[in-house]
């Protein structure tokens, strides 16, 4: 199992939620990268689809978790993807390669993607939920 997490949403630093803190003390912050995908706003939090187009990227975070079948169960049940929710959730947990900013690829990294329709939801063109958080 892959102890290696992607987050671009209200998980990264910055957030002051009962979450973001868990994952800050259970979690290495390792470097903020990308993710080939389109962001979309859909509440007071964003999501993340896949994209064939190099362009278009998602920024988060990548961190190294501690104990990695316990957190990602935790975030799970934060995220409404674990059995015991409603299928299809709104997110799903794959693995997918994350590039650093510095060039660097991680390969085989967890990060919550978007599942349900984005017809009505707003693009965040510049893929990076942080810089919208600071404009509210």
């Amino acid at each position: 199992m892959s102890d290696l997490l992607f987050v671009y949403g209200t998980l990264r630093k910055g957030h002051s939620n009962k979450m973001a803190a868990y994952l800050a003390s259970h979690a290495e912050f390792l470097t903020h990268g990308w993710f080939q995908g389109r962001m979309y706003q859909i509440s007071y939090y964003p999501g993340v689809i896949a994209s064939d187009d190099e362009d278009e990227r998602a920024y988060g975070e990548v961190y190294r978790l501690n104990d990695p079948e316990t957190s990602l169960a935790i975030l799970d049940a934060y995220e409404e993807c674990s059995a015991q929710h409603a299928q299809p959730a709104e997110y799903k947990r794959i693995t997918a390669s994350i590039s650093a900013m510095d060039g660097n690829m991680f390969e085989q990294v967890w990060i919550y993607l978007y599942q349900w329709p984005i017809t009505d939801k707003p693009l965040i063109k510049e893929g990076d939920f942080m810089k919208t958080v600071s404009e509210t």
